[in-house]
Formats: structure tokens, C-alpha cells, sequence
């Protein structure tokens, strides 16, 4: 563990030599210096974690030290020194940025106590700080895996929206990684400092869902005893991802709809409203487009939610990703478990590139995470994937029976008489095939299909 490091500036030599004592009893590593000159050439090349000083030094003094770490090395604390006389110059210091001021004449345990709790302050806000970029890797770009063209469609349109105020609707079916789409767009923006608050709006009845979106107030209903704030107030500032939207109720897309045209809330069993800064993610499998000519979903709610949208292909649409994906999957798990799994072996890539995918990406996941587990060997083999994948192809039969094709070779074949059909027009065929044209440029090029 990293030893906390000070430094102390002081002028007078008695007060800097009891200060260094004080410190170092305490078990902190401690230099000292005489000078604002010499404090700022410390600061210049030494990590401190917090520094003490004099207000009043000749020369430079102990304000323009505190300018100075403010400006260039503002994650270290500072504590001034002051004389009762200066008072009113600490507190000015204080909201200048110092963490806390010592009066002289001081006793040890004073000392002791305020150099605690601006270190445990300052271990806080580092953690905090810690915390926040781990979320921002974890949920950044290169997290949301894929090189097809469909994700990179995907890519492209988080960039350009991430810092604007406008709805974002997502689109895909289960599996797809909506909600990892929604934090990626969070915790890339301006408003990564502030929280991401998630609401599966399908797993929450609807006097559930109000008051979980808007809070209470005392005595709304049986059983609320206090005020309760609500998803959106706690999340001002920040990002409300309202998953599974196509499953609230007709009333409240009313409410919905009235927070997104005016920006205010309206706690259960309130009589004021109030306004909050949130940026509305919203995500859906359904298809909110024949909900409205069905009458279960309001259309201006749509057009409100429907500013930006992103649709997120299935993994059956994106093959070519499928690889890229796994060895993702299998670095995550092997660090988690500590595995020395250097990758997986062809007839495993060939199951997996062949297989259906009906839970997508989330599916893919957990067989990664489960063949981890249980795979013995320095390669995933395929021993070590479930039932379902392994006999999606019966591979014993299909070596043996010259009748039957591999979904590969049947594939290319299909592949060839659509192109032979639209007289090599490759953008007629990705539409016919269902695919887009750069994923078809690649199965021409992977089947060796000639021009």
C-alpha cells in the first residue's frame, strides 16, 4: 500500500520541525521546505497527496502555493496555516480551494484530527474518481464489440448524438445489448459525471412503475410514511434509461409524454411539479410502429422518444462479428477466472458462426462464460458447449452422407444462384439475402465465390 506523502511549508524552524514530528508519529512520509519558491519546485515533480503551509511566507506565500496546486495539481489536498488573527483569510482560502485550516497556537490532537479527515476526504474522491473511468472503460466504444457495417452504423451515430439533450429510442431484440448501448452513450458524454439510472418498465406493475419513475410524497399512499424521491429527480443531471418501454401502461405514456415536452415531474400525490435535467434513453424489442395502428401506444409519445434512433441488428445479421465477439467473451472470462485459455479451435468457430443465436449476444456470452468453466484444455473445445450448439450440426453424419451439405456449403451454393438470379448485381442480392453489402463481400470472399 502506497505510503501517504506531505509536504509542510513553514518558515519558522520550530513550528516546521513540531509539524514534522506530528506527521511522521502518525506514520506519514514527510518533507518539509522553508520557502513558497521551494514548495512549488516539490510540487512540480513529487506526487503529494496533501500539502500544509503557512499562509503568511515571504515571498511566495501560501495563497498563491494554493492558486498554484488549484491550477497544475489540483488532486492535491491542501491544509492552511493561519493565526487567529487571519481567520477570515483561511475561510477565504477555504473557498478558494484548500480542504482545511489549522489555527495557531494549535494543539496535537487538533492537528491529527483535521489531517485525517481531509486524507479520508481525499481517499474518497479518488475512489470516486477510480470508480467513474472503470465505468467509462468498461462501457466504452470498444466494449460494444463488432466490426459489421450495422455496428459501426451504431458507432458512428453514439458519437454524434452522445453530448446532445435529444431522446435516444433503441431498437433490437432481446440479447442485443441495448442497455450496453445505453451506457456506452452515458458514460461517453458530458454527463458521465452524473448518475445512469436503468428501469425495466415491464417488471414493475403500473402504480409501481409512477412512483418509482416520480417519487411519493408522505401519507400519497398506505404504507408511505416519508417523501421518496423518484428515479428522475435522483438521476438530475444525469440519464434515464427506460428499457422495455413498448410495456407501460396508456396513463402513463400521458405522464411520460408531459415530463418529455416540458422537463417536470410530478410525484405521486403531489400538488407542485418539479423540473429536472435528465436525458431520456428508451429501448424496445417490440415494434412500436404497428402498436400505434393497434391503439396500445401513443403516436406523439413515439415521435417524442423516436428523435435519434439506433437499431441493433441480431447476431444472426452479424456473423462476421461472431468471432470477434467470442475471443472478447473468452479474454473477459478467463481474467475473471483466473484460465489460461489462449483461444478457441476451428470446429468450435465453425459451430458457432453456424448456429441460430435466438438469445444473440447475451446467449453468446453465457456459452463463452460456461465453456470457460468447464473447458480443460488450452482451447475451448467442443466438449465444452452445450447440447443445442454441438448437435446443431451432427457432424458424424454429415461426413459420411454425401447427399447432405454443411449449412456452409449450402450456404455458398445459395449465395451463388442468388447472384447467378440478379446477373452479379450485389446490391440486389444483399437485399434479397437479407443482409448488407459489405457483409455479403465477405462471405463472397470467405466461400470463394468467383466474380
Amino acid at each position: 500500500m502506497k505510503q501517504t506523502q506531505i509536504l509542510i511549508v513553514e518558515d519558522d524552524v520550530k513550528m516546521r520541525t513540531a509539524l514534522r514530528e506530528i506527521m511522521f508519529k502518525e506514520g506519514y512520509s514527510v518533507e518539509t521546505v522553508e520557502t513558497g519558491e521551494a514548495a512549488l519546485a516539490k510540487i512540480g515533480t513529487t506526487n503529494y497527496d496533501l500539502v500544509i503551509t503557512d499562509l503568511k511566507l515571504p515571498g511566495i506565500d501560501g495563497m498563491d502555493i494554493l492558486k498554484a496546486i488549484r491550477k497544475s495539481r489540483p488532486e492535491i489536498s491542501t491544509i492552511m496555516i493561519t493565526a487567529y488573527a487571519t481567520v477570515d483569510t483561511a475561510v477565504e482560502a477555504m473557498k478558494e480551494g484548500a480542504e482545511d485550516y489549522i489555527a495557531k497556537p494549535f494543539n496535537l490532537d487538533e492537528i491529527r484530527i483535521i489531517v485525517k479527515k481531509v486524507l479520508e476526504r481525499k481517499a474518497l474522491v479518488d475512489d470516486n474518481k477510480l470508480l467513474r473511468s472503470q465505468l467509462k472503460k468498461k462501457y466504452s466504444y470498444e466494449n460494444v464489440v463488432g466490426n459489421s457495417e450495422g455496428m459501426i452504423d451504431v458507432y458512428k451515430t453514439i458519437d454524434r448524438v452522445k453530448d446532445s439533450k435529444a431522446t435516444v429510442l433503441i431498437l433490437g431484440e432481446t440479447g442485443t445489448g441495448k442497455e450496453l448501448v445505453a451506457r456506452a452513450i452515458h458514460y461517453n458524454s458530458i454527463r458521465s459525471e452524473k448518475p445512469f439510472l436503468p428501469v425495466n418498465c415491464a417488471a414493475l406493475a403500473e402504480s409501481l412503475l409512477e412512483s418509482e419513475l416520480f417519487g411519493y410524497v408522505k401519507g400519497a399512499f398506505t404504507g408511505a410514511a416519508r417523501d421518496k424521491q423518484g428515479v428522475f429527480e435522483v438521476a438530475d443531471g444525469g440519464t434515464v434509461f427506460l428499457d422495455e418501454i413498448g410495456d407501460i401502461s396508456a396513463r402513463l405514456q400521458q405522464v411520460l409524454l408531459r415530463v418529455l415536452e416540458n422537463g417536470e415531474i410530478q410525484p405521486v400525490g403531489a400538488t407542485t411539479r418539479k423540473k429536472v435535467d435528465v436525458r431520456i434513453v428508451a429501448a424496445t424489442n417490440k415494434n412500436l410502429e404497428e402498436m400505434i395502428k393497434a391503439g396500445s401506444f401513443r403516436e406523439d409519445l413515439y415521435y417524442r422518444l423516436n428523435v435519434i434512433t439506433l437499431r441493433l441488428p441480431p447476431l444472426r445479421e452479424r456473423r462476421e462479428d461472431i468471432a470477434t465477439l467470442a475471443g472478447h467473451f473468452l479474454r473477459k472470462y478467463c481474467t475473471n477466472n483466473e484460465k489460461a485459455i489462449t483461444g478457441l479451435s476451428k470446429e468450435v468457430l465453425r459451430l458457432l458462426e453456424q448456429y441460430a443465436w435466438p438469445g444473440n449476444v447475451r446467449e453468446l456470452e453465457n456459452v463463452i462464460e460456461r465453456a470457460t468453466l468447464l473447458e480443460t484444455t488450452s482451447e475451448i473445445t467442443q466438449e465444452s458447449l452445450p447440447e443445442p450448439i454441438r448437435t446443431a450440426i451432427d457432424k458424424g453424419l454429415l461426413a459420411h452422407d454425401e447427399d447432405l451439405q454443411t449449412l456452409e456449403e449450402m450456404g455458398r451454393a445459395y449465395i451463388i444462384k442468388i447472384l447467378g438470379k440478379v446477373n452479379g448485381n450485389k446490391a440486389r442480392a444483399s437485399e434479397i439475402l437479407g443482409i448488407n453489402r459489405t457483409s455479403l463481400w465477405r462471405m463472397i470472399q470467405r466461400f470463394k465465390i468467383s466474380e
